[in-house]
């Protein structure tokens, strides 16, 4: 129906009402496709501390959504000629998996920039990170993407506001699995925060957008390149020096970072990269 809405046509009815989050456990069919949407829809710029509530959340990228009401569809016009007003942070498609997921990185990436932020806003919600395997499977071409964003959009639907009161239990990975050290490497220079030391101090990594915007041109290896320097800067040294995969396989990496990750998977990453960063002193 959202698709349809999404066109122009029957916009009138409204966007569809909030769902509750026992959609989750009637849906999960313990697949990759379905965690990985379920990330991808709950995640947003922050969360209030207090509430859990998300700041920014990401379905107006789906959606042409009113700022104010968000429950209504931002309009242009009166009377017969009114129609949506699309916008360019309208970046989700429901053509293709890859594009739509490529789509929402980029755009992120351009309105963190006009803000000044050396950042990515994407970060998952409680219960509802990217886990480390499912992401090994994408990158690894073992899932069905275009599956994973038709879920995310509708899931997008969730009620924010109970999810973080209501205690839903998601299907979790058969097994352990790491992605790509490679990709590793560019996911840790596209984080949204600061990795933390064991101290406590902050290990800060700001964002180059040419990375992914490398990355997307099928370029994995001058990605790699951008991101090992942003790493080094950081006091973090790594084996991975050199990344050589088609076009086709790059692009999936870019769609990947679409998918969020939690500040316990990022430090873990770093592990797997740099056992000797986290326990020798801050670098902030």
């Amino acid at each position: 129906m959202e698709g349809v809405q999404a066109t122009g046509s029957g916009f009138k009815v409204g966007p569809t009402p909030k769902l509750r989050p026992e959609w989750v456990e009637a849906a999960d069919d313990g697949s990759v496709e379905f965690r990985l949407a379920l990330s991808l829809a709950l995640q947003a710029s922050a969360f209030d501390r207090k509430t859990g509530m998300p700041l920014d959340p990401t379905r107006r990228h789906w959606l042409p959504l009113d700022k104010e009401k968000p429950w209504k569809f931002a309009t242009t016009g009166t009377g017969s000629q009114t129609r949506l007003l699309i916008g360019p942070e309208l970046v989700l498609q429901g053509r293709r998996g890859i594009d739509d997921a490529i789509g929402l990185v980029e755009r992120r990436l351009i309105e963190a920039n006009q803000c000044g932020q050396r950042r990515l806003p994407l970060q998952p919600a409680v219960r509802a990170a990217a886990y480390p395997a499912d992401l090994a499977a994408l990158i690894a071409g073992m899932t069905d993407v275009d599956r994973t964003l038709s879920l995310g959009r509708v899931l997008m639907a969730l009620d924010r506001e109970l999810w973080p009161q209501q205690f839903i239990e998601v299907s979790r990975p058969a097994q352990i699995e790491w992605p790509d050290d490679a990709w590793l490497v560019i996911r840790l220079a596209l984080l949204p925060w600061p990795l933390m030391s064991r101290q406590g101090g902050e290990i800060r990594i700001g964002t180059d957008p040419a990375i992914f915007r490398r990355l997307v041109s099928g370029d994995a290896s001058t990605a790699v390149e951008l991101a090992l320097r942003r790493l080094r800067a950081g006091g973090i040294r790594t084996a991975v020096r050199i990344a050589t995969v088609s076009t086709e396989t790059a692009r999936l990496w870019a769609a990947a970072i679409a998918f969020p990750i939690t500040p316990m998977a990022a430090a873990a990453f770093l592990r797997r990269l740099d056992p000797n960063v986290l326990s020798q002193g801050d670098r902030s």
